[in-house]
């Protein structure tokens, strides 16, 4: 399959999992996130409290800055043929692939997320990660060069999020 393919699909699935976030996260705070409270851990209690109040829009914000800069890196992946960009990108947006499916396991409820990663995202990392070990795309610089991409996203998402808190 060709890379642009790989691409492609990466970003449908991407935007459409973003949007069953966006659309669930703030109802799943208000309604949810009281009655599984206790079942989660203080510490983790701690850092979920700073979303307490979350709106839909400021979820929605937080992922249209974050998207800017992935898809900037994708597009420069694509023009110069970089593709450790991408594989950075895909890795980076990979740690999320049992997040949604634990937590909702733990929290013995839905999650926001819980049903495109089931659907969409653990199928497409699986077809993925079997297809780029496969391929002479998969070197120790293409790895390297996404592990650095990894690690410049992380004050990206951060700030991301800096950014979609202050949002009212």
């Amino acid at each position: 399959m060709d890379i642009n393919v790989w691409i492609i699909s990466f970003l449908i699935i991407f935007m459409l999992h973003n949007l069953e976030e966006i659309i669930m996260v703030e109802k799943w705070i208000k309604k949810t996130y009281p009655r599984v409270r206790d079942k989660i851990p203080s510490s983790m209690q701690k850092e979920l409290n700073h979303y307490n109040d979350i709106t839909s829009v400021q979820f929605a914000v937080i992922v249209f800055v974050f998207s800017i800069f992935a898809s900037i890196l994708i597009l420069i992946a694509v023009v110069t043929q970089h593709y450790y960009l991408f594989l950075g990108v895909n890795l980076f947006f990979a740690l999320n692939i049992f997040t949604h499916p634990l937590q909702a396991l733990y929290l013995r409820c839905y999650t926001p997320g819980l049903l495109t990663s089931l659907l969409l995202i653990i199928p497409y990392y699986s077809l993925f990660f079997y297809r780029f070990y496969n391929t002479d795309m998969l070197s120790l610089n293409s790895i390297l060069g996404a592990i650095a991409v990894m690690i410049i996203f992380i004050p990206l998402f951060l700030l991301s999020h800096k950014i979609g808190k202050k949002w009212n």
